[in-house]
């Protein structure tokens, strides 16, 4: 768990909420293999650029659970082309508060921001990934097969937030270049969330409480 994840936790506790631990289902491969996204999900693992014949599903339990809604904290690595290809799907309207115009903003926007995290290591490749998404680049090149690892956390990060209408199960996302006002001041969240800013509990919460609802799923 980062520092900003707990710093987020340590403020909403603050305030009151309740976090929980591994408590809210989350997608399973079978889950979503059963459904009727399924064809849409293998669609987009093959123009990511993966090479299996199925596609594979390791996901990982919630970044934060509070008052029973599953939150996900996306910090830079989040935001690239991969991800932007991803928000394509027209599957997002059906996600009526998905946060879909500011998303795609910020992977256009702080891609950037993506690549001084996530060039090298673990962060690029693994041998994980390059069994899913093929050989990687060179560390830091996004040009031919770019960044396996991206990839992954890119389609990783697509079926999670099909969870309300797989699981009918409300996801927030909240992303570090989402602003909040404080004080009748705009501060993004990474600044909030770089300490423990106890005056930013009642924003957060509101920006969460905003992102939580379910539309009925058809």
């Amino acid at each position: 768990m980062g520092k900003m994840q707990n710093n987020l936790i340590a403020v909403l506790q603050n305030s009151g909420h309740q976090i929980t631990l591994k408590n809210i289902c989350y997608p399973t491969l079978d889950i979503v293999k059963s459904s009727q996204y399924r064809k849409l999900v293998f669609g987009v693992y093959r123009r990511l650029g993966g090479i299996k014949e199925e596609f594979p599903l390791e996901l990982r339990h919630w970044d934060i659970e509070v008052d029973g809604l599953a939150v996900e904290l996306d910090e830079e690595l989040h935001f690239n082309r991969y991800r932007a290809l991803t928000l394509q799907s027209p599957v997002y309207c059906n996600l009526q508060f998905f946060p879909l115009v500011e998303y795609r903003r910020y992977c256009r926007e702080h891609e950037s921001d993506c690549l001084k995290a996530g060039r090298y290591g673990g962060k690029w490749s693994n041998n994980s990934c390059e069994l899913q998404f093929g050989k990687a680049s060179n560390h830091g090149d996004l040009n031919g097969n770019g960044s396996p690892r991206w990839k992954q956390r890119a389609f990783y990060d697509l079926v999670k937030d099909l969870t309300p209408l797989l699981l009918r199960i409300s996801v927030v996302r909240i992303s570090i270049w989402d602003n909040l006002k404080v004080n009748d001041e705009c501060i993004l969240v990474r600044n909030v969330l770089r300490r423990v800013d106890y005056n930013a509990s009642r924003a957060i919460w509101e920006l969460i409480e905003k992102r939580s609802s379910l539309r009925q799923c058809v």
